[in-house]
């Protein structure tokens, strides 16, 4: 449905957690934020295969969405296909804020939670709120996802600004964690709990504003950059001459057939995310095509050269 994406997750985000689920077999799942319910039914369906477990999926519902029958809360919307996909009994739906909702909820949750899903208010006071309010309750062994970890692409600080706290303070002592870089580039990060210690989060600066930029440049120099920070730089020259060519389109099919065009220095840039091995296509007019080029990243190498051959 066109209202789906992006403010419900890509379509090939939301198989990771139905794969995810599969694998990982939980008996309970909390979800904060479900928009019309797309994540949870992703959830949902692992769980009915699987033959047990349920999900608590926490929404405020504060607002309608015309998803295919008119102009509806998100709430009914989500209830419809919910029933619809004969997962009624798998899921629950309860409206209102997460940490205002969690006392009513607490004695079924009690350190009960296999896999908590946080993608409700992505500012940071309200990311830093539901991860504090439920970890707690997240079993030793069990695991968190964050949605939307990247915010020079989904424009929200929240879930990078907890990703980096906890990289400068708790990993790897109480939380494994990774980045996955995604389709649509909001990216998801998944942290899996390794021991019992209560953890209660605190943003590294107070910010003035919600700033992601005033963040990252106030964070201490032992944090680990983020991948995206990385800059992949090639240059593509004539063979012969050795002159940079203008114009030139690269595609890579391993970032689906993300495209780049090189600038008057012959220059393309990009960001670093996947494994250090990238698959690229050149093509330029008067040049013969140069597909399947390999480059190979190491640590101390993130540049390099591509030389194309004239046809004249």
């Amino acid at each position: 449905m066109p209202c789906c994406h992006p403010a419900s997750v890509n379509l090939d985000v939301a198989n990771i957690y139905y794969s995810l689920t599969k694998m990982l077999r939980p008996l309970l799942i909390v979800e904060i934020g479900c928009f019309i319910g797309f994540s949870t039914q992703h959830f949902a369906q692992a769980i009915k295969e699987l033959g047990f477990g349920r999900i608590i999926s926490i929404d405020a519902f504060d607002w309608d969405v015309d998803a295919g029958r008119g102009m509806q809360n998100r709430f009914d919307v989500a209830e419809y296909y919910k029933n619809k996909a004969n997962v009624g009994a798998i899921v629950e739906f309860i409206k209102g804020y997460s940490t205002e909702v969690y006392p009513a909820i607490a004695d079924q949750i009690k350190q009960k939670i296999d896999l908590l899903y946080i993608d409700g208010d992505h500012s940071i006071n309200g990311v830093f709120a539901d991860f504090n309010t439920y970890y707690n309750d997240v079993r030793v062994g069990g695991f968190v996802i964050l949605h939307d970890i990247y915010p020079e692409m989904c424009g929200v600080d929240g879930p990078r600004a907890l990703v980096d706290c906890l990289k400068a303070k708790h990993v790897p002592h109480n939380i494994e964690l990774i980045e996955m870089q995604t389709k649509d580039g909001f990216g998801i990060a998944l942290l899996r709990k390794i021991n019992d210690k209560p953890l209660q989060v605190t943003p590294i600066v107070k910010l003035v504003e919600k700033s992601w930029w005033r963040l990252i440049n106030a964070l201490p120099l032992r944090m680990s950059r983020t991948s995206f920070e990385r800059q992949i730089i090639i240059q593509v020259v004539d063979a012969l001459t050795q002159q940079p060519i203008i114009g030139v389109k690269m595609i890579c099919p391993q970032r689906f057939n993300e495209e780049r065009i090189s600038d008057s220095n012959g220059l393309i840039n990009l960001s670093h995310y996947l494994p250090n091995r990238y698959l690229m296509d050149f093509y330029a007019e008067g040049y013969q095509d140069a597909r399947n080029q390999l480059f190979d990243i190491s640590s101390e190498k993130f540049s390099g050269i591509v030389r194309l051959k004239s046809l004249s």
